[in-house]
Parts: structure tokens; sequence; C-alpha cells
């Protein structure tokens, strides 16, 4: 947008107060600073952004109030800083990226501009443009970590997805056998990610479901209690119960899967997929422990891991 102002007499103080009405209103913050960097002027952007006010500000160096230190805490030099690039070099720096600090610490990113203030060929101040991107930032940091999980969850469901297809047809005494287990297996999986996904990988009530490798721990637990156990029989029962307890400060979880009522177990003479998927996978993703106990009365199975 143009703005044709009439110029007359007073054309040129016209011009200077339409100046003055664009930095106070401008949303992003400015510091109009002297040859030794000291601030002579700041917005109310500014003061907004930096927690500083104007009068706060003016006559400290700019750099030394907002820029003392680098974000790892170490001293930043005036001369190592890119307005100070600008005071060395008389000329502008482009839009850049860097990190300020506010009043109370907080780290701020911001989008700069650097530039000298020029008069008759003689550099007498410099100007700093400084955009807060903060939340820009932090959405990609976001960004970076949802990519970074989504990969870890991709490579660990494939890996789950292939050990539960090759020790499935490994274990099953026929070709339908395998096929039915697979499907009963992969429809687990899918379930548990069904739920993931819906509480968008924030994780999900323990209604719901527990966790994706408890939930495949379940549905072989459900599946050999249907088929030898508890399930089998019209007076079986099955009785899931869990607890959080606090272990040093640290709160653990604590599942059981107990059945009664069913037709007399036996240790079986081999350890299924089942088995081995329950107190080698189950422990190893949850970082903690698994144990099935073939108890002459019905399966126990004990869970216990770390919440958080």
């Amino acid at each position: 947008m143009t703005i044709l102002l009439p110029l007359g007499i007073d054309g040129n103080s016209r011009l200077i107060d339409l100046a003055q009405l664009t930095v106070e209103n401008a949303a992003d913050s400015i510091f109009v600073m002297d040859v030794e960097g000291r601030t002579v002027f700041a917005n109310p952007a500014a003061e907004r952004t930096f927690g500083w006010s104007r009068e706060e500000l003016v006559g400290k160096i700019l750099h030394d109030v907002v820029h003392h230190h680098y974000p790892d805490g170490r001293p930043f030099p005036m001369m190592e800083c890119p307005l100070g690039q600008v005071f060395q070099a008389q000329r502008r720096l482009e839009k850049h990226e860097d990190v300020f600090f506010h009043r109370d610490g907080t780290p701020i990113h911001v989008a700069c501009s650097n530039a000298p203030v020029m008069r008759n060929g003689e550099m007498v101040g410099a100007v700093l443009i400084a955009v807060d991107i903060t939340e820009r930032k932090r959405g990609e940091e976001r960004q970076r970590l949802l990519t970074n999980e989504l990969n870890h969850r991709v490579k660990n469901t494939l890996a789950t997805v292939q050990a539960i297809v090759s020790q499935t047809l490994r274990s099953s005494p026929s070709k339908d056998d395998a096929q039915i287990a697979v499907e009963q297996r992969l429809k687990a999986l899918a379930r548990a990610h069904d739920v993931l996904t819906r509480e968008h990988w924030q994780g999900a009530g323990l209604h719901d479901i527990v966790a994706l490798a408890i939930a495949m721990a379940l549905q072989e637990l459900a599946t050999n209690a249907t088929k030898y156990g508890a399930l089998s029989s019209a007076e079986g029962e099955v009785h899931l119960t869990w607890s959080v307890t606090e272990t040093s400060g640290a709160p653990r979880l604590q599942l059981q899967w107990e059945e009664r009522g069913g037709p007399p177990v036996s240790p079986p003479l081999t350890r299924g997929f089942g088995t081995r998927l329950i107190e080698r996978s189950l422990a190893h993703d949850l970082d903690g422990s698994a144990d099935i106990d073939f108890a002459p009365t019905g399966v126990v199975c004990r869970f216990e891991a770390p919440l958080g």
C-alpha cells in the first residue's frame, strides 16, 4: 500500500508524524541505538516482548540487556553478536534467527534484521527489528519429536509384525492354524494402534488399553484361555486386576491375570510364541517384568512396569 501525503509547509512534519505512528504501532520489536550500542528508543512491542520499559532500556547497551549470553549459558561478547558485526562492518545484516532473553530470563527465539543508520556517509547509530518466533520454534520442535517418535514406532511395529509372522509359522502345527493365529494377532495389534491413534499417541485409559505390548499379551492369554484354560469351561472365570504402587518415589503398575474354575493346568513341555511374547518382549518393551505361573488351578500371569 502506498500512502501519498500532500507536501506543503508542514509536509515534512506530517511524514515524521506518520513514521512515528507506524513505529509505535508496529507488531514487531524495534530498537534504535547510538554508535556505542546504547538504546535510544524502543517501541511498545519491544517493551511487551522483552519485559523492559522504554525508560529502563534507554542509555543501556542493548546487547548486554537482551543478548548477554548464549542459550547454553556461555557469555556472549558483543564482538561475536550479529549486531556487533553491523557496527564493525557498517552494513545491513539480513534477517537471521537468534535467541534473546526476556527480563525474567526466559529465552525468546527471534528473527532479526539489523541495519546501520547513516547520515552524510557516516554511521550515527543502528536499528534492530526483532520478530518473536518462539511459538513457531516450539511447533518445529514438536514436529521434529513427532517425526522421530513416528519413525521409532513404525520400526517397532514392523519388527513386531515380523516376529509375529515368523514365530507363528514355526510354532503352528498346520498352515491353517498358522493363518488363523497370524490373523488374530495382527487384528489385536491393529486394535491397539486404533486406540492409540484415536488418542493422538498421547496414551489411553487403562480400561481401553494398558499399552500396546500388554494388549498383545492379553490377546495371547485370552486365546489360550479360550482353547485350553478357564474360558473353555462354562464355570471358568478370568480375574484381571491392577494397582499402582510407589517404590522409592517412582510409581509402578502391577497387573495380574488369574484364571479360575477351568480344567486342571500343567506346565507346557515347550514355550510357545505367546509365552515368549509375554515373558521376553513384554518385559523388554515395558522395561519391567512378566511372569507366568501354570498353577494347577489356572494360569496366573503377573506384569510389573514403571509408569511415567
